[in-house]
């Protein structure tokens, strides 16, 4: 019993994400980032306004597949679920604090830099919205910073599918249903 209770304790300490963020406090008390344990930000931000009485299913980011995977592991950034400026479905005024060199890593993070990066991301998307495996060869092209990666599906359709570089978005996605 006193194992199963120690390992509990232990479990609960060794916690690898931050819902308020990784925060350090400085000697005057300002909060800090404790990663680059520089100031945190606070700006404007708009987030889907809550109504009390009703259930809201707010909106995704789809667009970023990768986005919430890669944020599990930064601390500190701009939550996916609010916006800096006012979107048809953020609309409520509200406060956030974020350090701006783990906001500038996590956007470089996001992004797909080169034709592995692009390979790579396909791989992954292709696999959510096919539910099969891509195979090679793989075509890829870069045309106004949207890479367009080719392959075929390990169960024969051929599937393509555009990528922003820059944000890491997908753009659109092409194979037989």
């Amino acid at each position: 019993m006193r194992a199963f209770l120690l390992l509990a304790l232990l479990l609960a300490g060794c916690r690898t994400t931050y819902p308020e963020g990784a925060t350090v406090k400085s000697a005057d008390g300002q909060t800090l980032c404790a990663t680059h344990h520089i100031p945190l930000v606070s700006t404007r931000a708009y987030q889907v306004y809550v109504n009390p009485n009703a259930v809201v299913l707010g909106p995704h980011d789809a667009i970023h597949p990768l986005g919430g995977i890669i944020a599990e592991y930064y601390s500190n950034i701009i939550p996916e679920e609010v916006s800096l400026h006012r979107t048809e479905w953020q609309t409520q005024p509200t406060t956030i604090r974020y350090c701006p060199l783990r906001e500038k890593q996590f956007l470089e993070e996001r992004s797909v830099p080169d034709q592995r990066a692009a390979i790579k991301f396909a791989q992954y998307v292709l696999w959510i919205r096919s539910r099969a495996h891509t195979k090679a060869p793989y075509h890829v092209t870069l045309d106004k910073d949207v890479w367009t990666v080719r392959c075929m599906l390990a169960d024969g359709r051929p599937a393509s599918i555009k990528i922003g570089k820059k944000e890491g978005t997908e753009i659109s996605t092409d194979f037989p249903r």
